[in-house]
């Protein structure tokens, strides 16, 4: 099934959508898309009341001009729009909370929403639908970088259940895009008692990073769908770093163009957590896409309990 089934766009209204529905084109004319939506969220789309006094012919609904904006927009930067099955929602309310709601009636399977690229940390909007979507959700970057005809996907593995239904995605994903290349990197740190073997430090971390790949390939092997040619490569974390500064640095080596990181775990309740991995690729500078992968069936069964109570 394609990620990019049920697809919702999150506007904000700035400069950024721009870039964003440039984003959003690409991505969506990879996949087989059955339904796009678009939503733009204010928390309220009443007029001033000073305002309407003072200027008593603006009695245009706000809803109906922001739609006519938006639509112009969407029209101008969404390649071939014409032939989707498209809905443009003008919603009053908390966006995020707004956002989050309708991504669960629209059953979407994933939500695109913007990214800063400039270090600073991401928008409170933005993380809270991360962690509450039953989706998943792509982070697009303020700046794009190059459409390379040959991109690469950077996928970290824990070795989780998580990780198998990020793996998994990330393979039908790779299909969409011709020639594509998928590297699933596995972190790992020398402990700190390994003086403790008689073995060096260097020794130990070529042990580690033999075991590394091994799982890695077992991990990937055992998939099923391999189908793609997956590289494999076992990322030693420094001694002053973290997880984090491993995979940034990778990125960076091996010129991603996009990051898939799996949701903290299969159960709800944790996926609503970001893990610190996560927070800190979105808080970055760092000038990529990331998709935060999450299992769409999972997520929506624990809503429809709560729905229930």
């Amino acid at each position: 099934m394609s990620l990019f089934r049920r697809t919702l766009v999150a506007l904000d209204g700035s400069e950024k959508d721009k870039k964003l529905l440039e984003h959003a084109s690409r991505h969506i004319a990879m996949g087989k898309v059955e339904k796009l939506y678009f939503i733009h969220v204010q928390k309220s789309l009443n007029l001033p009341k000073e305002l309407t006094d003072k200027y008593p012919d603006m009695l245009s609904p706000l809803d109906e001009s922001i739609s006519k904006t938006m639509d112009a927009l969407i029209h101008k930067y969404i390649k071939n729009i014409g032939s989707y099955n498209y809905e443009l929602m003008i919603e009053e309310g908390d966006p995020a909370e707004t956002i989050i709601k309708m991504s669960k009636r629209k059953q979407v399977d994933i939500v695109i929403i913007g990214k800063n690229s400039t270090g600073e940390r991401t928008g409170s909007v933005a993380r809270k639908v991360a962690s509450f979507a039953p989706c998943s959700v792509l982070f697009a970057p303020e700046l794009l970088p190059e459409d390379r005809t040959t991109p690469n996907i950077l996928l970290p593995l824990n070795f989780s259940d998580s990780s198998k239904d990020a793996l998994e995605q990330t393979e039908e994903l790779a299909k969409l895009v011709k020639d594509s290349k998928v590297i699933a990197i596995n972190c790992f740190r020398v402990p700190h008692g390994y003086s403790s073997t008689g073995k060096s430090y260097e020794e130990v971390a070529k042990i580690l990073s033999e075991i590394s790949e091994k799982k890695l390939d077992n991990f990937v092997a055992q998939t099923g769908k391999s189908e793609h040619d997956i590289k494999t490569e076992p990322v030693l974390i420094g001694e002053d770093e973290s997880k984090f500064d491993a995979i940034y640095k990778t990125a960076k080596e091996v010129s991603a163009d996009l990051i898939v990181v799996g949701s903290k775990s299969r159960t709800f309740m944790a996926s609503m957590v970001l893990s610190s991995t996560a927070e800190k690729l979105l808080s970055s500078d760092i000038n990529l896409p990331i998709l935060i992968y999450k299992s769409k069936g999972k997520a929506l069964d624990i809503f429809n309990f709560f729905d229930r109570i």
